[in-house]
């Protein structure tokens, strides 16, 4: 059947994250339905275990909206996120968000959406996260905005989105069985991969400022360590995205000698960063591991960041 126009399916994937959960449907309820919308709630639980399912079912009888259940034991991000997907293309949804369990959205998240596609005609919207520490955290990581995220102008045309905060059209994913590569499962990056495979076939992505989601930061991530590793999985999965998407022998050496130069650039800025102390010199090795990272990514080598939850 073809999709529904004003069916929406606002979809999140949950991996022992019991407290996240709860928080991420105390937010879902509270948010504002765009008009002549119908909305429903997909909640993939990818725990073995079906840990989520109680506490999902009891929550689907108490909301003002409705709540489906899909339980994916496959482990992998890829997997649930393409179980979200088939759950709502089955209900003819004509739009997908997604937000993630560690997050809830401000009440006119789902409203600023729609609007923002209905005004600009975009296939793909996306917008802001901000982060809301578990505990006050220490000044070098306020002076680095080590968990700032970019921002844009309100209704800017971009070229990349992330499944964090996002409103998909449903005909992005026609002809695609499992819009979300399996490869990226447990590494992540699969949002990245879809979204750049998208953007080559000429769907278009949008800004919307007024679109809001928090995130909440646990401790276990205002580390050094945890920081650098994450830019080194940032900078391999977007080498294995590209080997993926061009895997010509002149596109290798552009993207190794690309690479080579943010780890310059990244010895440049870390030396320069010694004034600024730690949040300085983590700035310039963010870059370095960075460049690491595409190294390694175009050798072919994984960093499985989702083996670990953090946040449970």
């Amino acid at each position: 059947m073809s999709p529904i126009e004003h069916r929406i399916a606002v979809c999140a994937l949950t991996y022992l994250r019991p407290d996240g959960l709860e928080r991420l449907l105390d937010g879902l309820d509270n948010m504002s339905v765009p008009n002549n919308s119908d909305l429903i709630i997909v909640i993939v639980d990818n725990d073995p275990d079906a840990s989520a399912r109680v506490a999902v079912k009891h929550r689907a009888n108490t909301t003002r909206h409705t709540i489906q259940y899909v339980h994916e034991p496959a482990r992998g991000i890829s997997t649930a996120r393409n179980a979200a997907v088939a759950a709502a293309l089955d209900w003819n949804a004509a739009a997908v968000c997604f937000i993630d369990d560690d997050e809830w959205p401000d009440p006119e998240w789902l409203v600023e959406f729609v609007a923002t596609r209905d005004k600009t005609g975009a296939d793909i919207v996306t917008g802001p996260v901000f982060p809301v520490f578990d505990e006050t955290p220490p000044q070098w990581v306020i002076d680095g905005e080590f968990f700032e995220r970019r921002r844009h102008e309100h209704h800017e045309q971009i070229r990349y989105a992330t499944t964090s905060t996002v409103l998909i059209g449903t005909q992005c994913f026609d002809g695609r069985t499992e819009p979300f590569n399996v490869a990226f499962g447990m590494s992540g990056g699969e949002d990245t991969h879809l979204f750049a495979e998208l953007r080559e076939a000429g769907f278009v992505t949008v800004w919307c400022d007024r679109s809001h989601v928090y995130e909440s930061i646990p401790s276990s991530r205002v580390d050094t360590r945890w920081i650098l590793k994450r830019e080194y999985r940032r900078g391999q999965t977007l080498s294995l995205s590209l080997r993926r998407r061009n895997p010509s022998p002149f596109a290798y050496v552009k993207r190794t000698a690309n690479a080579a130069l943010q780890i310059g650039k990244g010895v440049v800025g870390t030396l320069t960063g010694i004034p600024q102390r730690r949040a300085g010199l983590l700035m310039g090795a963010k870059q370095i591991v960075f460049g690491a990272g595409m190294l390694t990514g175009l050798a072919g080598r994984r960093y499985q960041e989702y083996e670990e939850t953090h946040g449970t």
